[in-house]
Protein backbone atom coordinates (compact mmCIF):
# COMPACT_ATOMS: atom_id res chain seq x y z
CA UNK A 1 0.00 0.00 0.00
CA UNK A 2 1.31 3.44 -0.94
CA UNK A 3 1.06 6.89 0.59
CA UNK A 4 -1.32 9.58 -0.61
CA UNK A 5 -1.59 13.30 -0.04
CA UNK A 6 -5.12 14.53 0.61
CA UNK A 7 -5.95 18.24 0.56
CA UNK A 8 -9.36 19.72 1.37
CA UNK A 9 -10.37 23.34 0.87
CA UNK A 10 -13.91 24.65 1.27
CA UNK A 11 -15.72 27.97 1.04
CA UNK A 12 -19.13 29.60 1.31
CA UNK A 13 -20.13 32.52 -0.91
CA UNK A 14 -16.48 32.64 -2.04
CA UNK A 15 -15.28 33.10 1.57
CA UNK A 16 -12.82 30.57 2.98
CA UNK A 17 -14.40 28.14 5.48
CA UNK A 18 -11.96 25.30 6.10
CA UNK A 19 -8.83 23.55 4.93
CA UNK A 20 -6.90 20.44 5.94
CA UNK A 21 -3.92 18.33 4.86
CA UNK A 22 -3.06 14.65 5.33
CA UNK A 23 -0.41 12.23 4.11
CA UNK A 24 -1.91 8.80 4.76
CA UNK A 25 -1.82 5.18 3.74
CA UNK A 26 -4.02 4.05 0.87
CA UNK A 27 -6.37 2.03 3.09
CA UNK A 28 -7.34 5.18 5.03
CA UNK A 29 -8.33 7.32 2.03
CA UNK A 30 -12.08 6.68 2.12
CA UNK A 31 -12.48 7.33 5.85
CA UNK A 32 -10.30 10.44 5.70
CA UNK A 33 -12.31 11.89 2.80
CA UNK A 34 -15.59 11.29 4.66
CA UNK A 35 -14.29 13.07 7.75
CA UNK A 36 -12.98 16.00 5.73
CA UNK A 37 -16.36 16.34 4.01
CA UNK A 38 -18.05 16.45 7.41
CA UNK A 39 -15.62 19.15 8.53
CA UNK A 40 -16.49 21.28 5.51
CA UNK A 41 -20.25 20.78 5.92
CA UNK A 42 -20.48 21.11 9.71
CA UNK A 43 -17.93 23.87 10.35
CA UNK A 44 -18.62 26.51 13.01
CA UNK A 45 -18.19 29.20 10.33
CA UNK A 46 -21.05 27.75 8.30
CA UNK A 47 -21.90 25.04 5.79
CA UNK A 48 -19.60 25.14 2.79
CA UNK A 49 -21.18 25.49 -0.64
CA UNK A 50 -17.91 24.66 -2.44
CA UNK A 51 -15.63 21.78 -1.44
CA UNK A 52 -12.47 20.76 -3.26
CA UNK A 53 -10.66 17.54 -2.36
CA UNK A 54 -7.42 16.63 -4.12
CA UNK A 55 -5.82 13.20 -3.77
CA UNK A 56 -2.43 12.34 -5.21
CA UNK A 57 0.10 9.56 -4.74
CA UNK A 58 3.31 10.44 -2.90
CA UNK A 59 6.57 8.58 -3.43
CA UNK A 60 8.31 7.79 -0.15
CA UNK A 61 11.60 8.79 -1.79
CA UNK A 62 10.23 12.33 -2.10
CA UNK A 63 9.61 12.71 1.62
CA UNK A 64 11.89 14.66 3.95
CA UNK A 65 11.64 13.64 7.62
CA UNK A 66 12.07 16.44 10.15
CA UNK A 67 11.70 16.91 13.91
CA UNK A 68 8.66 18.66 15.37
CA UNK A 69 9.16 21.97 17.09
CA UNK A 70 9.28 21.81 20.89
CA UNK A 71 6.11 23.21 22.41
CA UNK A 72 5.86 25.81 25.18
CA UNK A 73 2.59 27.34 26.40
CA UNK A 74 2.43 30.82 27.89
CA UNK A 75 -0.65 30.96 30.12
CA UNK A 76 -2.08 34.32 29.13
CA UNK A 77 -5.41 35.23 30.70
CA UNK A 78 -6.91 37.03 27.71
CA UNK A 79 -6.17 38.07 24.15
CA UNK A 80 -4.68 41.41 25.22
CA UNK A 81 -1.98 39.57 27.17
CA UNK A 82 -1.67 37.10 24.31
CA UNK A 83 -0.98 39.77 21.71
CA UNK A 84 1.52 41.43 24.02
CA UNK A 85 3.30 38.12 24.58
CA UNK A 86 3.32 37.38 20.83
CA UNK A 87 4.90 40.80 20.18
CA UNK A 88 7.51 40.02 22.83
CA UNK A 89 8.34 36.75 21.04
CA UNK A 90 8.78 38.57 17.73
CA UNK A 91 11.19 40.98 19.40
CA UNK A 92 13.16 38.00 20.75
CA UNK A 93 13.62 36.94 17.11
CA UNK A 94 15.51 40.17 16.47
CA UNK A 95 12.62 42.14 14.99
CA UNK A 96 12.46 45.65 16.43
CA UNK A 97 9.54 46.86 18.54
CA UNK A 98 7.89 48.93 15.80
CA UNK A 99 8.06 46.17 13.20
CA UNK A 100 6.85 43.59 15.75
CA UNK A 101 3.79 45.72 16.49
CA UNK A 102 3.16 46.18 12.77
CA UNK A 103 3.26 42.39 12.29
CA UNK A 104 0.68 41.95 15.06
CA UNK A 105 -1.49 44.65 13.47
CA UNK A 106 -1.21 42.93 10.09
CA UNK A 107 -2.25 39.60 11.60
CA UNK A 108 -5.28 41.23 13.21
CA UNK A 109 -6.36 42.63 9.84
CA UNK A 110 -6.28 39.28 8.01
CA UNK A 111 -9.68 37.99 6.92
CA UNK A 112 -10.64 35.02 4.71
CA UNK A 113 -7.24 34.47 3.12
CA UNK A 114 -6.80 30.94 1.78
CA UNK A 115 -3.10 30.93 2.54
CA UNK A 116 -0.55 32.95 4.49
CA UNK A 117 1.03 36.36 4.20
CA UNK A 118 4.72 36.17 3.22
CA UNK A 119 6.33 39.21 4.84
CA UNK A 120 9.85 40.47 4.20
CA UNK A 121 11.15 41.34 7.68
CA UNK A 122 13.70 43.76 6.19
CA UNK A 123 11.35 45.90 4.08
CA UNK A 124 7.99 44.91 5.69
CA UNK A 125 6.72 44.29 2.15
CA UNK A 126 4.12 41.60 1.47
CA UNK A 127 5.51 39.22 -1.15
CA UNK A 128 2.64 36.89 -2.02
CA UNK A 129 2.11 36.90 -5.82
CA UNK A 130 -1.65 36.63 -5.19
CA UNK A 131 -2.70 38.62 -2.11
CA UNK A 132 -6.07 36.86 -1.81
CA UNK A 133 -4.67 33.34 -2.15
CA UNK A 134 -1.52 33.92 -0.15
CA UNK A 135 1.23 31.31 0.21
CA UNK A 136 -0.14 27.84 0.90
CA UNK A 137 1.93 25.48 3.03
CA UNK A 138 1.17 21.98 1.72
CA UNK A 139 2.40 18.37 1.76
CA UNK A 140 3.03 17.87 5.49
CA UNK A 141 1.84 15.51 8.19
CA UNK A 142 3.15 13.52 11.13
CA UNK A 143 4.84 10.22 10.20
CA UNK A 144 2.76 7.03 10.24
CA UNK A 145 -0.20 9.37 10.47
CA UNK A 146 -3.66 8.03 11.19
CA UNK A 147 -6.84 10.05 10.88
CA UNK A 148 -7.86 10.21 14.53
CA UNK A 149 -7.06 13.87 14.98
CA UNK A 150 -9.62 14.76 12.31
CA UNK A 151 -12.26 13.74 14.84
CA UNK A 152 -10.37 15.41 17.73
CA UNK A 153 -10.33 12.20 19.74
CA UNK A 154 -6.63 12.21 20.46
CA UNK A 155 -4.41 13.25 23.35
CA UNK A 156 -3.89 16.61 21.67
CA UNK A 157 -6.47 18.92 20.13
CA UNK A 158 -6.85 18.58 16.36
CA UNK A 159 -6.25 22.28 15.78
CA UNK A 160 -2.98 22.04 17.69
CA UNK A 161 -1.70 18.93 15.87
CA UNK A 162 -2.38 20.37 12.43
CA UNK A 163 -0.86 23.74 13.33
CA UNK A 164 2.24 22.11 14.81
CA UNK A 165 2.76 20.06 11.64
CA UNK A 166 2.44 23.15 9.44
CA UNK A 167 4.64 25.33 11.65
CA UNK A 168 7.32 22.62 11.89
CA UNK A 169 7.54 22.45 8.11
CA UNK A 170 7.45 26.19 7.48
CA UNK A 171 10.05 27.02 10.13
CA UNK A 172 12.29 24.27 8.74
CA UNK A 173 12.59 26.37 5.57
CA UNK A 174 16.05 27.99 5.77
CA UNK A 175 14.70 31.34 4.57
CA UNK A 176 11.94 31.68 7.18
CA UNK A 177 12.83 33.02 10.62
CA UNK A 178 9.40 32.47 12.14
CA UNK A 179 5.62 32.37 11.86
CA UNK A 180 2.80 34.01 13.78
CA UNK A 181 -0.74 32.63 13.56
CA UNK A 182 -4.17 32.25 15.05
CA UNK A 183 -7.13 30.22 13.79
CA UNK A 184 -10.18 31.56 11.96
CA UNK A 185 -12.39 29.19 13.95
CA UNK A 186 -14.60 31.48 16.09
CA UNK A 187 -14.62 28.92 18.90
CA UNK A 188 -10.83 28.52 19.06
CA UNK A 189 -8.88 31.46 20.45
CA UNK A 190 -5.35 30.02 20.67
CA UNK A 191 -2.45 31.11 18.51
CA UNK A 192 1.32 30.83 18.38
CA UNK A 193 4.67 32.21 17.35
CA UNK A 194 6.97 29.54 15.90
CA UNK A 195 10.70 29.75 15.25
CA UNK A 196 13.80 27.57 15.01
CA UNK A 197 15.30 29.09 18.14
CA UNK A 198 12.34 28.99 20.51
CA UNK A 199 10.09 26.32 18.99
CA UNK A 200 6.31 26.50 18.97
CA UNK A 201 5.25 29.04 21.60
CA UNK A 202 1.53 28.77 22.14
CA UNK A 203 -0.84 31.32 23.66
CA UNK A 204 -4.32 30.02 24.69
CA UNK A 205 -5.84 33.42 23.87
CA UNK A 206 -4.69 35.40 20.85
CA UNK A 207 -8.10 36.68 19.77
CA UNK A 208 -11.58 37.19 21.18
CA UNK A 209 -14.04 34.28 21.42
CA UNK A 210 -16.46 34.53 18.49
CA UNK A 211 -14.00 36.36 16.24
CA UNK A 212 -14.14 34.69 12.80
CA UNK A 213 -10.96 36.34 11.54
CA UNK A 214 -7.73 34.41 11.51
CA UNK A 215 -4.56 33.98 9.53
CA UNK A 216 -0.85 33.46 9.51
CA UNK A 217 2.22 35.47 8.62
CA UNK A 218 5.43 33.79 7.42
CA UNK A 219 8.45 35.92 8.33
CA UNK A 220 10.87 35.83 5.42
CA UNK A 221 14.48 37.05 5.42
CA UNK A 222 15.20 38.45 1.97
CA UNK A 223 18.88 38.87 2.79
CA UNK A 224 19.51 35.11 2.58
CA UNK A 225 17.16 33.85 -0.11
CA UNK A 226 15.86 33.90 -3.61
CA UNK A 227 12.12 34.43 -3.12
CA UNK A 228 11.07 31.62 -5.45
CA UNK A 229 13.21 29.11 -3.55
CA UNK A 230 11.34 29.99 -0.39
CA UNK A 231 7.89 29.72 -1.99
CA UNK A 232 8.78 26.42 -3.68
CA UNK A 233 9.88 24.89 -0.38
CA UNK A 234 6.72 25.91 1.45
CA UNK A 235 4.31 24.94 -1.31
CA UNK A 236 5.96 21.97 -3.03
CA UNK A 237 8.39 20.09 -0.77
CA UNK A 238 6.94 16.98 0.91
CA UNK A 239 7.60 16.62 4.62
CA UNK A 240 6.73 14.17 7.38
CA UNK A 241 7.29 15.13 10.99
CA UNK A 242 8.50 12.68 13.61
CA UNK A 243 5.93 11.76 16.26
CA UNK A 244 8.11 12.55 19.29
CA UNK A 245 6.41 15.77 20.35
CA UNK A 246 8.13 17.44 23.30
CA UNK A 247 5.83 19.48 25.54
CA UNK A 248 7.72 21.85 27.83
CA UNK A 249 6.35 23.15 31.11
CA UNK A 250 3.86 26.02 30.95
CA UNK A 251 4.99 29.55 31.74
CA UNK A 252 2.88 32.23 33.38
CA UNK A 253 2.38 35.43 31.42
CA UNK A 254 4.13 37.43 34.16
CA UNK A 255 7.21 35.19 34.26
CA UNK A 256 7.40 35.11 30.47
CA UNK A 257 7.35 38.92 30.19
CA UNK A 258 9.95 39.21 32.96
CA UNK A 259 12.31 36.38 32.02
CA UNK A 260 11.37 35.09 28.56
CA UNK A 261 11.75 31.42 27.68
Amino acid sequence: MGLYSIKMRSSKDDNHISGAEKIIKEENIEEAVNLLLKRALLHSKGKSDFINIKIEKVKESELETINPLDVTTVDVNNYIEGLDAAKTMLMKLGINKEKSQNIINLLREVSNMRGAILLDINTMERLEPDKQRGIRATYMDFEDSNINHLTKETKYNGHFIEALALASKVVNCPYIIGEVCYSDDPNYTAGYVASKKYGYVRFPHLKELGNENGGRVFLYDSSISNLQNCIDYIEKSKVVIKNDIKINRNLSYKKFIQNGI
